[in-house]
């Protein structure tokens, strides 16, 4: 048989246009997990930029075409921070910081209680960033998971808000491996006198061995107390901002929202 030049050129074509396809397909994969929804980016009139933490894969970041398209019978307002849901995306084998596709989304729980009240909400934005800045992408937490919706929960519900985002606070760290000591002084290993707090030593400083110190933090016995404990209502506040010290220095900056929580 013998084949003309158009003929091979339609093979050429045949074969970049669906051989490579299926190649660069095979590299692809579909992956469906629970997820928060971290923050969101309006990318486009109809699309979203999306970060949502996982309960198997982590943080992930995606792509969602179209989200925000309405139709003459359906209104689109796109996803929100906050929702928590069930996705499915298309995500490469060998992780990379490009963005993944997001190919379905759908709402598994209706936390309304958050926009209730502003503290309410603030809290929970506020461990929504920290969550997102202090994770690597694609680094499995499923404990942290877990503690990110309970907390979600459980501030909807709250009287006062501070109160779980200080157990989030700890949860956190404690999974990425910063969590301070706060038992004793990480100069000369004493137990008592514990007086400041140093966020690049990783704990405290007793107030024999504070003076050799340029980073630093002033505690209150109260707020120890807190910290090695379960804080109250009325030690939360002192807890909460040794905490956010510290997650600031790991963020290299304030949260956004961390001062709003305390008016």
């Amino acid at each position: 048989m013998q084949y003309g030049v158009d003929s091979l050129s339609f093979y050429y074509r045949y074969y970049l246009t669906n051989g490579m396809r299926s190649y660069i397909m095979g590299f692809m994969s579909s992956i469906s997990d629970a997820a928060v929804v971290l923050s969101r980016l309006d990318y486009s009139e109809t699309s979203q930029v999306l970060v949502l933490f996982t309960h198997a894969h982590g943080k992930v970041r995606v792509m969602g075409k179209g989200l925000k398209k309405s139709t003459k019978t359906r209104f689109a307002a796109g996803i929100d921070i906050l929702d928590i849901g069930h996705l499915t995306i298309s995500a490469r084998h060998v992780r990379t910081e490009q963005l993944s596709n997001l190919i379905e989304w759908k709402q598994t729980r209706n936390l309304s209680g958050l926009r209730e009240t502003l503290p309410r909400l603030y809290a929970a934005q506020y461990i929504a960033e920290i969550t997102a800045r202090l994770t690597e992408d694609w680094d499995p937490h499923e404990t942290l998971f877990l503690a990110l919706t309970y907390a979600l929960e459980a501030i909807a519900d709250a009287d006062l808000a501070l109160l779980p985002v200080v157990a989030y606070q700890k949860q956190l760290l404690q999974e990425i491996g910063s969590y301070p000591r706060f038992d004793l002084c990480l100069s000369c290993q004493r137990a008592d006198h514990l007086s400041h707090f140093s966020s690049f030593e990783g704990g405290m400083i007793c107030q024999y061995c504070q003076s050799k110190q340029v980073e630093k933090k002033r505690i209150l016995p109260a707020t120890l107390a807190a910290l090695l404990d379960q804080p109250t209502e009325q030690t939360c506040a002192g807890a909460f901002k040794t905490l956010n010290y510290h997650i600031s220095h790991q963020m290299g900056k304030e949260p956004a929202l961390a001062r709003k929580l305390l008016t």
